[in-house]
């Protein structure tokens, strides 16, 4: 995902995902963090990469980790239809 603000609330609402699942051990906070610049091709949008961390069951990590996946998807999903969006009513 493109870094700053479109990487800080893709993290946020990560975040807010992690906190509000009863799955989630709440004594053990989550975080969420960039970890590595993938591509820097395009200087004024490098491209990077988010990791997440929670401690869940371990019988519960498959459907965390996929319910996260799915929301990650979704959200740069929707950041770059809404880019595309603005650039075609231009």
């Amino acid at each position: 995902m493109r870094a700053g603000a479109a990487a800080q609330t893709i993290g946020d609402e990560i975040l807010k995902d992690l906190r509000d699942d009863p799955r989630v051990d709440g004594q053990n906070k989550p975080a969420v963090h960039v970890s590595k610049v993938m591509d820097v091709s395009n200087p004024a949008a490098p491209i990077v990469e988010l990791t997440v961390s929670a401690r869940v069951k371990p019988s519960d990590t498959d459907a965390v980790k996929q319910k996260l996946l799915d929301k990650a998807a979704m959200l740069v999903g929707s950041g770059s239809s809404e880019r595309l969006g603005a650039q075609a009513s231009r």
